[in-house]
């Protein structure tokens, strides 16, 4: 474990030192518009490419060192980690295009749709099919509508991260605290340490404002944490549907006021504006009040119930 700590530490030192020779070649940058897009300058939005490499990397060391059957992985076979990485491309690219060119909304949610279908087909164990509670003894059978809930579930958190990811540092701290979690619960340690180095290196560059995750990053983070909590449910410690919610209960809730909003005022639910939760409080409290005030309702009431 030693050397699979140094190894990735190492790699994203490579990357964080030739981050600007490497943002200049990929050439993807975020442009501001004075409206929605406020920063003063270019800012290369390759967070998610980082990411993504550290993935990349983490399959070539586990294909080198034959670790496809570590318990803290994906408890089955190298079949599950290949779906995995397979679908987390698949992920991936769609953001990274829409950064890219630009993707329609509706496009994007039937794209989506589609994925995560193709997910569940390929991968039983992807389907919830019982739903259990810390203050319930028994288990709720959802068999019946196993798969259009957990699609529903899926695409629900992947908008909802999406249109989360709004100031510097909020997707990063979010995104770092759930991973620790899984550490905590001793669950799919080695992809959480990949997660947790990239994002690390990626908040600093973020912080400094010369990276931001793009969509492509939220896209692919905000799968990773769905297919971890959806897979969890078949290793011996699973998370309960409650610590989920809880986990999940801030992007998910501004996601559906806005939803609402937005309807109610004749607009796309997912059509990009600056009405979110963080966009509010900043204009009102500043940035580091608003930070610090998200980063305090949603992590300190996942720890807790993590702990009790």
């Amino acid at each position: 474990m030693i050397f699979f700590i140094v190894t990735f530490f190492f790699f994203n030192i490579l990357l964080f030192f030739y981050f600007e020779k490497f943002s200049n070649f990929v050439n993807l940058f975020d442009l501001p518009d004075g409206k929605r897009k406020i920063h003063k300058k270019p800012i290369a939005a390759i967070g998610g490419l980082l990411i993504f490499l550290n993935l990349f990397f983490y399959f070539i060391f586990l294909t080198s060192q034959y670790f496809f059957y570590d318990k803290y992985i994906f408890y089955s076979s190298n079949i599950d980690f290949i779906i995995f990485y397979f679908f987390s491309s698949l992920f991936f690219l769609t953001g990274f295009l829409d950064d890219k060119f630009g993707i329609g909304p509706n496009f994007k949610l039937i794209l989506f749709t589609f994925i995560i279908s193709l997910l569940l087909f390929f991968s039983e164990s992807m389907s919830l099919r019982n739903l259990s509670f810390t203050f319930l003894e028994n288990t709720i059978s959802i068999k019946t509508i196993s798969f259009p809930f957990t699609v529903f579930c899926i695409l629900l958190f992947i908008n909802a991260f999406n249109m989360f990811d709004g100031i510097n540092l909020q997707s990063s701290i979010y995104s770092l605290h759930i991973f620790f979690i899984f550490l905590f619960q001793g669950l799919f340690l080695e992809i959480s340490i990949v997660m947790i180095f990239s994002l690390l290196f990626f908040s600093y560059l973020n912080y400094k404002n010369r990276c931001f995750l793009g969509n492509g990053g939220s896209l692919l983070v905000a799968f990773i944490i769905s297919y971890l909590f959806i897979k969890s449910q078949s290793t011996p410690t699973p998370f309960f549907a409650d610590q989920i919610f809880l986990a999940m209960q801030i992007p998910g809730l501004d996601l559906l006021r806005l939803a609402i909003q937005r309807s109610v005022a004749g607009e796309h639910p997912f059509f990009p504006d600056r009405n979110h939760i963080h966009h509010l409080l900043l204009k009102k409290y500043g940035y580091k009040k608003t930070l610090l005030f998200l980063s305090g309702i949603i992590i300190i009431p996942n720890f807790l119930s993590t702990v009790y």
